[in-house]
């Protein structure tokens, strides 16, 4: 944690922003200091509500789900109670993404 709150003092000398990544053990000792979350399969554990005290303190949370772990209704239903930014990947982590709302997306990849 001491490392992560020098690494944002720091940024933020830089006007740049961090994020933490996945880490629920430590989300509520470090959401005052960091300024979103990047969260990789919360519905999969069921610790979606760790995450929580970032959207609660205003901060986004882009959550990833698998489509080797959870369907999309179960990853979107979890997630949309916490105004989670949810998406839906392969992965392989191709180009491809669903969001909640079922549109999906290819993007080009190298």
């Amino acid at each position: 944690m001491a490392f992560v709150k020098f690494l944002a003092a720091e940024a933020a000398a830089l006007g740049m922003s961090t994020g933490l990544k996945n880490a629920a053990t430590i989300v509520k000792d470090l959401v005052d200091v960091v300024h979103f979350s990047v969260n990789e399969e919360c519905a999969k554990h069921n610790e979606c509500g760790d995450f929580a005290a970032f959207t609660n303190a205003g901060k986004p949370v882009f959550h990833i789900e698998y489509t080797d772990s959870v369907r999309l209704a179960e990853a979107c239903s979890g997630a949309s109670a916490y105004k989670f930014s949810t998406v839906y990947k392969n992965m392989d982590l191709d180009g491809w993404v669903q969001y909640c709302d079922g549109t999906t997306f290819t993007s080009p990849t190298a």
